[in-house]
């Protein structure tokens, strides 16, 4: 039996606890749960300092329990044979930035499809859309980029930066359930899509080559 690397096994403890599929969907799941209880206290003090504040709590949660049920996984692992290393050349490293450049500023971007599925009132189409950029854009492209920084403190943040997505995607699907909809959280949402992808692409200077 092959044994799997510390990567693949932190990447499918990540998915166990963000719930990603069924938090999109599923207003019933542990995760939708504790977010609806999340909603439900903000709704008393609708600004952005309580939307941060709820954001930083989600993914410090996230992260704990990422970092503790890692402890007890790894510690029963025999040692992994370490996996190849990712070829890091400038032209790599500007197409993986540029794929997630294109979601924010391109009008067929994650951005400004969710702009007008929110304009057009289209709230079917934004539940569905938002789980599906949730794993093409961010586990995919944003995964990808997230590998090939040179800065392992980074990486870490790298992580957070991720997650955050996840939560904006989350925020702005949970908006947009039949009885729940409601048009200035998702827009709030949006700005905050925004924001945070704007703040990975940053990484990408930090990337040092051989």
């Amino acid at each position: 039996m092959p044994r799997l690397s510390i990567a693949t096994i932190t990447a499918a403890l990540l998915c166990c606890c963000l719930g990603y599929a069924s938090s999109f969907v599923a207003p019933t799941s542990p995760f939708t749960a504790a977010i609806s209880r999340s909603a439900q206290t903000s709704s008393h003090h609708a600004t952005s300092t309580s939307l941060e504040a709820t954001r930083r709590n989600f993914i410090d949660q996230s992260i704990a329990t990422i970092t503790a049920t890692s402890a007890i996984i790894f510690q029963a692992q025999p040692a992994a044979a370490k996996e190849a290393p990712i070829e890091i050349t400038p032209q790599i490293v500007q197409e993986a930035f540029d794929a997630i450049r294109n979601e924010l500023t391109s009008s067929s971007g994650v951005v400004a499809t969710l702009s007008n599925l929110i304009d057009n009132g289209s709230f079917e189409e934004i539940l569905q859309y938002t789980k599906e950029s949730d794993a093409y854009f961010r586990r995919a492209k944003l995964g990808k980029a997230r590998k090939m920084l040179t800065d392992k403190d980074l990486k870490g943040e790298a992580v957070l930066m991720s997650n955050a997505v996840t939560f904006d995607l989350i925020g702005i699907n949970r908006a947009s359930r039949p009885g729940k909809e409601n048009r200035e959280d998702q827009l709030r949402y949006l700005e905050e899509l925004k924001k945070d992808i704007a703040k990975f692409l940053e990484l990408e200077k930090t990337i040092v080559f051989d």
